[in-house]
């Protein structure tokens, strides 16, 4: 696709996300890989519709790892919130100026592993 196309089809994608065509969107976005207005429709979910589960699909095909982080963190925290954070133990306190948490900092409590091990077995995942 040329450079004529693709600014075309951004026009088009922005003019459809600002009638709230977001299906429309979406496809042109996808279809010319811009990745600004993938953000875009990721910020729409997430904020807006609070959809993060949904948001997370645009911002990991748009490689935006900081919101990224960010679902992944608040996904853990209401996890740890739902089953209760003695579940889990982080091997070492972030400073607040590190990096956000990723799942190596976590140790998942036998019991806990055992039975996502089990949904999955069920689900037929693994």
């Amino acid at each position: 696709m040329d450079s004529k196309e693709r600014a075309a089809l951004i026009r088009e994608g922005n003019a459809a996300f600002n009638d709230a065509d977001y299906p429309k969107a979406r496809e042109l976005y996808l279809r010319c890989d811009y990745k600004d207005g993938l953000i875009r429709l990721g910020d729409y979910y997430m904020y807006e519709k609070r959809l993060p589960i949904l948001a997370y699909g645009y911002y990991k095909k748009a490689g935006h790892t900081q919101k990224i982080d960010e679902i992944f963190q608040r996904m853990l925290y209401a996890l740890g919130t739902w089953i209760g954070m003695d579940k889990f133990k982080i091997k070492e306190a972030p400073a607040k100026d590190d990096k956000p948490l990723s799942p190596d900092d976590f140790t998942v409590h036998p019991i806990l592993k055992a039975k996502a091990m089990e949904i999955l077995q069920k689900s037929g995942k693994k």
